[in-house]
């Protein structure tokens, strides 16, 4: 059996030395990079969404989008706003 060869184990590695703990304002200050930093992303891709539609103020329904405020039909929306004291569901179709 001449064609076996044999191999010397090597000595186990020093571990690395584990690294410091970050100060709590390095973490901070890493926080906030990553922050801005998504905000710059969101901006980037809020402008590209801008191009690609052209007119950002066109919109397909015009103005057939709800309004904001209390429903047609209320005295004002501080009545809307309150509603009544009735847990259920106030629905067109009974």
């Amino acid at each position: 059996m001449s064609n076996v060869l044999s191999f010397v184990p090597r000595r186990p590695a020093s571990a690395p030395a584990a690294p410091l703990a970050p100060s709590p304002a390095d973490v901070r200050r890493q926080i906030e990079e990553a922050a801005q930093a998504a905000l710059d992303t969101a901006d980037r891709l809020i402008a590209l969404l801008d191009q690609i539609e052209g007119d950002v103020e066109r919109e397909d329904g015009a103005d057939a989008e709800p309004s904001l405020g209390a429903p047609e039909g209320h005295a004002s929306q501080i009545v809307w706003l309150r509603g009544s004291s009735s847990d259920i569901e106030q629905d067109s179709a009974r």
